[in-house]
């Protein structure tokens, strides 16, 4: 269920409303794909619109907040689903079929992901994220683990859109599976960021001198990180 609320004179949004026979209260949250009500079995319609109301300045500064993001990462807007792939914005496009398969498009900037099954199309592209990060990464980190003169015991790709990247002590990496939306430069960040934990398994001074020495850009990675990465959403 759709509830139109109106955020100026001339602009108004669809708030997302579900029924939650857990929810003891109303609820609402946002983020860049839009706004989500969740409302307790047999609300009161008064409650909520008085909810509403209290929520009023908050909807509209957050509305602001993700309209600055829309023309700069994935949204879903209009029912036109868009994604990032190595920094650049893509239309996506879903169609039945007989098997699994993505085509890109480069020209006109769309993928169009073939599915056996239409209603599990954000994990199947979920795990071509996750096939794409993994070509990725194992090419660039050979490259950058010789560069750097360290050696990693294995990689392994995660369900992670919080922390990039990780390393243990016994020098196993792990890399979110949404890498692969970044520009290689960031990418380039990540894998250079976690080899370092190689040499230095902290967060002191001379790590950063073992990341500058390898990217002397890396806080405008760090930057971009923070601003876009809490936007990657399926």
């Amino acid at each position: 269920m759709l509830i139109s609320f109106t955020v100026s004179k001339t602009e108004y949004i669809y708030l997302k409303q579900k029924e939650s026979k857990k929810a003891s209260k109303i609820s609402l949250m946002a983020n860049i794909n839009g706004f989500f009500l969740t409302v307790p079995v047999n609300f009161n319609e008064t409650n909520l619109h008085n909810f509403l109301q209290t929520k009023k300045n908050w909807i509209t500064k957050t509305y602001e907040y993700y309209k600055k993001y829309n023309t700069n990462f994935g949204k879903i807007y209009d029912d036109k689903f868009y994604l990032y792939y190595l920094g650049q914005k893509y239309r996506v496009d879903i169609a039945k079929d007989v098997i699994n398969n993505a085509i890109i498009s480069s020209s006109i900037n769309k993928i169009t992901f073939h599915v056996l099954n239409k209603k599990n199309y954000k994990k199947y592209i979920k795990n071509w994220y996750l096939t794409q990060t993994s070509i990725i990464i194992n090419e660039r980190i050979k490259i950058l683990s010789t560069l750097m003169n360290v050696k990693y015991t294995k990689i392994k790709i995660k369900d992670n859109s919080t922390r990039w990247g990780s390393c243990s002590s016994k020098g196993n990496l792990n890399f979110s599976l949404y890498l692969v939306a970044f520009p290689m430069s960031v990418i380039d960040y990540v894998i250079i960021h976690e080899l370092a934990h190689l040499k230095e398994f902290n967060h002191s001074k001379k790590f950063w001198e073992i990341v500058m020495n390898m990217d002397h850009d890396y806080k405008e990675k760090i930057s971009y990180l923070k601003k876009y990465g809490n936007l990657i959403i399926l």
